[in-house]
């Protein structure tokens, strides 16, 4: 579950558990909600939509069968950061191919964008096809039986493409997600190695004299 700040993704989860959206905190970071579904059991990670944050989202893709992104669609002044963020997330190496649910919230809001305009806007017109789909919705308005029809629709939809595809996505995921880990490794052990040399190079200055020579007393001394 991805988006920008305030887009309403947390409330969105809640709302899938059974629990009132309102008063919900930002997301600092992440959150994991476990949630059964027909007859799936589901791990959905709610990640903070931040600025600051973000650069997080892709730690998870490897591991992710699907993805909702939640816009906040009566915020007609943050649509280009919007727009280049999904962009951003479908272009994913680790995101392309999988299913992409886009829950254009907050449509009970004054000056919500239609979804033809936020089609429009954010140049879904590549986003809607097999694999890709669209709901405009309200997470405010209800929770658990009682949620916006349109939120169980795109989830119901997410999970029938899920389910069909199984057993390819899964064998993704497992060649990805050990992919992911070597490549952590990797890191973990070059970040340990310049820790290394940056502690051997400081050794190396310590070792120089504490007061610096007078060279012309030893121009003056040779002489």
């Amino acid at each position: 579950m991805v988006g920008l700040d305030n887009a309403g993704k947390t409330a969105t989860v809640k709302g899938i558990q059974g629990e009132s959206p309102e008063d919900v905190a930002p997301t600092v970071g992440f959150s994991k909600a476990d949630i059964k579904q027909w007859r799936f059991d589901i791990t959905m990670f709610d990640l903070g939509g931040g600025k600051r944050i973000r650069g997080i989202w892709k730690n998870y893709y490897a591991e992710s069968y699907g993805v909702v992104f939640v816009i906040d669609s009566s915020d007609v002044g943050r649509m280009e950061e919007t727009k280049e963020t999904i962009a951003e997330v479908l272009r994913h190496p680790r995101i392309s191919g999988k299913p992409v649910l886009v829950l254009a919230n907050k449509q009970d809001r004054e000056g919500a964008l239609s979804e033809t305009d936020i089609i429009e806007f954010l140049s879904l017109e590549k986003l809607v096809n097999d694999n890709k789909c669209l709901e405009p919705c309200s997470a405010a308005i209800g929770h658990g039986k009682k949620i916006d029809k349109s939120i169980k629709n795109g989830l119901n939809w997410l999970l029938r493409v899920i389910a069909k595809d199984f057993e390819a996505l899964h064998e993704r995921i497992g060649k990805e997600t050990a992919e992911q880990r070597a490549q952590e490794e990797q890191d973990k052990r070059e970040r340990a190695e310049r820790v290394k040399r940056l502690r051997e190079e400081r050794f190396d200055l310590s070792m120089l004299p504490s007061h610096p020579f007078n060279v012309n007393s030893l121009t003056h001394y040779h002489h």
